[in-house]
């Protein structure tokens, strides 16, 4: 889930799982049993059928019923873990952080990027683009390898303000003397404001979007 800013899939929780499985094992075994009682009835005595053949069937549903239940007390199990993941994760608030995303969602304050240069440069250029991929603002980078921050405050090349409350991405394109592409890498620093457990996995929310604890890099002191 690397990068992901406030689009954290939100999957069924463990419980709803396990219950909809059920459910769904439970109306099959219902029609199963209809179906199996008219054939009963109406079966040709001279030819009874083969109970064998239903016999395997209500085997096959009492292995799917035990293994639905399986999962049902491992998907337990996985919801008191990342219960206990949440509670170790609260130590994070209020610590800055370095996360492997080149996004972020802009609120009005300045959003913090940081782009890695694995060489030097003869050019670097750092845009910010939308949604759509649309560049909304440019400036020249810095060309020399290493780390290097890049804030940017919500200014359009256009000179208005970029819109509060959407998604947008840094990309630095490089290119060193002689015209071969130099590849960055991005991160985005922010600071952890709280911990959000309606997701699959426990997940980190910051004034610049929901990110998964595995999107962390390092945590600062700030």
């Amino acid at each position: 889930m690397a990068g992901a800013i406030s689009f954290v899939p939100v999957s069924q929780t463990p419980a709803n799982t396990a219950a909809n499985a059920q459910a769904s094992l439970s109306d099959n075994f219902d029609t199963f049993l209809t179906i199996l009682t008219a054939q009963i009835q109406n079966q040709d005595p001279l030819e009874p059928m083969d109970s064998n053949q239903f016999t395997d069937q209500l085997v096959q549903f009492s292995g799917v019923e035990q293994q639905i239940r399986v999962n049902s007390q491992l998907e337990t199990l996985i919801s008191a873990t990342n219960s206990n993941a949440g509670a170790s994760l609260s130590g994070y608030l209020g610590q800055q952080a370095e996360i492997d995303s080149a996004g972020a969602q802009y609120t009005g304050d300045p959003v913090n990027w940081r782009y890695t240069l694995p060489s030097d440069a003869a050019k670097v250029s750092v845009t910010v683009t939308d949604a759509a991929g649309k560049v909304l603002y440019t400036k020249a980078g810095e060309l020399k390898a290493g780390q290097h921050d890049f804030t940017w405050d919500g200014e359009l090349n256009s000179g208005g303000q970029a819109a509060e409350g959407e998604p947008y991405w840094i990309n630095v394109v490089a290119t060193d003397a002689n015209g071969a592409k130099v590849t960055p890498a991005h991160s985005l620093v922010t600071t952890i404001t709280g911990v959000d457990l309606t997701y699959g996995e426990p997940a980190l929310t910051t004034p610049s979007g929901v990110f998964a604890y595995a999107d962390i890099k390092r945590l600062m002191r700030q």
